[in-house]
């Protein structure tokens, strides 16, 4: 039976992170993926926030940089949001993953596709995988919002989704390509909003609600086609999934097992954003892991728990946006108001949150420049 010292199950952002920089530490690191190919049916739009672009360095052909925000209330008017020294990089996501999972080979990981694992049992200290025929000294999920593996060693699981349903066009006109495109609407995105990102050769227009919901995206569709120009447009793929919102699990780790990115909740409960804590935490469960099994941590966990955000004032937001969800005609009011607008550009540029102060700051004195 093969002999590893870090199985890492799922070749996403965070699997690959963790991957990268176990190998780094010379651990022998093996990453189990069931997909045939890195990035293929990718359940994610790829868009980096200013953070996680300045982690990853990625090439340049690989992604795009977008300056702002266009927001649109359900009647179609907009607003411009922008954050001094901050962008978006829309990226060419399947590309971008072929790309980490280089990078983690380079240094010594090893990556298997095809591999569909879903049985394990603990043995002797360790984590026996009969499926694959191997053992290893610490297993880390990170396999998903339905994980198998913490199913199968008791850990919390995720509980409260978005459904999300996207569509990818060649060909739209009349799309301003400095801005993300983002739509706000009760009655189509009940819980979260509809999206038109200008990617790297495509644009990917998109809808998430909230369960017991179910994403209408050709009704969306049919909305932003008076926006935009379809009419040489080209459909060349479709994809959807479950997306966590309610926040980080209770218990995402126990003794030689660990959970990260979207098994672990670790996407923030009101903008779904999940890449830059899957990259930071990753790497430094990479990190943290390998330094227990030299012997040099007692517990890898306490290294992160300081990192893993905890959302709380994005959580209390995700509750309001659920059992108080504003109609239509509130949300065209809101658009006009100074505070919501600020409030706004908060949540769009700056994951530190709506009470970050410097935050605020930054985006005042924005204001204060174009007043």
């Amino acid at each position: 039976m093969e002999q590893h010292d870090i199985t890492i199950i799922g070749a996403g952002f965070a699997g690959l992170a963790c991957a990268r920089r176990a190998a780094q530490q010379g651990m022998k690191t093996l990453v189990l993926e069931r997909k045939a190919c890195p990035g293929a049916n990718m359940r994610t739009t790829g868009i980096l926030v200013k953070e996680a672009a300045d982690l990853l360095h990625l090439p340049a052909h690989l992604g795009r940089n977008i300056s702002g925000v266009r927001l649109y209330s359900p009647n179609g008017k907009c607003i411009d949001l922008t954050s001094p020294g901050y962008s978006f990089v829309a990226t060419d996501t399947p590309g971008m993953m072929r790309w980490l999972t280089r990078q983690a080979e380079s240094v010594g990981a090893e990556i298997r596709l095809s591999q569909n694992v879903s049985r394990f049992r603990e043995e002797r200290g360790a984590v026996v995988l009969p499926e694959a025929g191997l053992r290893t000294r610490f297993l880390v999920g990170c396999d998903g919002a339905r994980s198998n593996v913490a199913r199968a060693f008791g850990l919390s699981e995720n509980r409260d989704f978005l459904i999300g349903a996207e569509a990818e066009y060649e060909g739209i006109e009349d799309l301003d390509p400095d801005r993300l495109h983002v739509f706000l609407d009760s009655r189509l995105a009940p819980g979260y909003i509809g999206w038109i990102v200008p990617g790297v050769g495509i644009s990917q227009v998109g809808i998430a609600v909230r369960r017991p919901h179910q994403p209408d995206l050709a009704a969306f569709e049919q909305k932003i086609r008076t926006l935009f120009d379809f009419s040489r447009a080209k459909l060349v793929g479709r994809r959807g999934g479950l997306i966590p919102c309610g926040g980080v699990v209770k218990h995402w780790h126990s003794d030689g097992v660990m959970l990260l990115g979207d098994a672990a909740g670790m996407v923030s409960p009101l903008t779904a954003g999940g890449i830059f804590p899957s990259l930071q935490l990753g790497a430094q469960a990479g990190h943290a892991i390998s330094r227990f099994l030299q012997g040099e941590l007692a517990d890898p966990a306490a290294e992160l728990r300081a990192m893993v955000p905890r959302y709380a004032t994005k959580n209390l937001l995700r509750w309001s946006m659920d059992h108080l969800a504003p109609p239509n005609f509130l949300y065209n009011l809101a658009l006009e108001n100074p505070l919501f607008q600020r409030a706004a550009q908060v949540l769009f540029f700056h994951h530190r949150g709506l009470f970050c102060k410097q935050a605020w700051k930054e985006i005042m004195h924005l204001q204060k420049r174009f007043t």
